[in-house]
């Protein structure tokens, strides 16, 4: 809860920050967006329980946009999504990890069409690992993996200006899925890797 109060906070925070800094552009308008993830792990050290291969999940949040300057060419857009991550090996289990994502992306928007970058900071509050051998139990715990997970943002999208808008992302986390006391076979270079399909409605705001 308090993970959640924070990143509201930050959110808003970011906000009003970029309103102050718009009263020359085009103002900031509030969306909505759901996505579905293509989801596996990264790094050196991945298949060490077996060959990774893609989760599908979903993602959903709001979103803001604010146009800085003259000419609506540059945008800032903070958002606040639920998302979640995760891998399966085939015929062994299916992982799923439920986290908190405060992506802060800086977005060149040329005539609806959109390039965007940026950092994430992400907090995962839950997980489950789910065998195929139903003799084995479910893992639910949040044990040796990092929970403060920070990222970064890269994607294409287009917006149109009566405010449906579509995106592809690639996401990858630069915070190791395990932490420094896990004991893992042959190292912990391991990583979130994930693409993002997303559909979003941003309302009119002001001017």
């Amino acid at each position: 809860m308090k993970t959640i109060i924070l990143s509201l906070a930050l959110l808003t925070g970011a906000t009003a920050a970029v309103q102050a800094q718009s009263t020359t552009g085009g103002g900031t308008r509030f969306g909505l967006k759901v996505g579905v993830v293509a989801a596996t792990l990264a790094g050196d050290d991945k298949d060490f329980q077996g060959d990774v291969q893609n989760r599908f999940g979903f993602q959903a949040g709001i979103t803001t946009t604010t146009t800085l300057g003259v000419g609506g060419l540059f945008e800032l857009h903070p958002e606040l999504l639920y998302s979640q991550r995760g891998y399966q090996i085939e015929d062994v289990s299916k992982t799923t990890f439920h986290n908190l994502d405060l992506p802060l992306l800086a977005r060149l928007n040329a005539a609806g069409f959109v390039v965007e970058v940026g950092p994430q900071v992400g907090y995962l509050f839950g997980r489950k690992t789910k065998f195929d051998d139903s003799a084995q139990e479910d893992i639910t715990g949040r044990d040796q993996l990092n929970k403060l997970q920070f990222g970064y943002i890269v994607g294409v999208g287009y917006q149109l200006e009566s405010g449906p808008n579509v995106g592809i992302r690639y996401n990858r986390s630069i915070t190791k899925l395990y932490d420094g006391d896990a004991a893992l076979p042959g190292g912990n270079k391991i990583y979130n890797s994930v693409f993002q399909f997303q559909l979003g409605f941003a309302f009119p705001g002001g001017k």
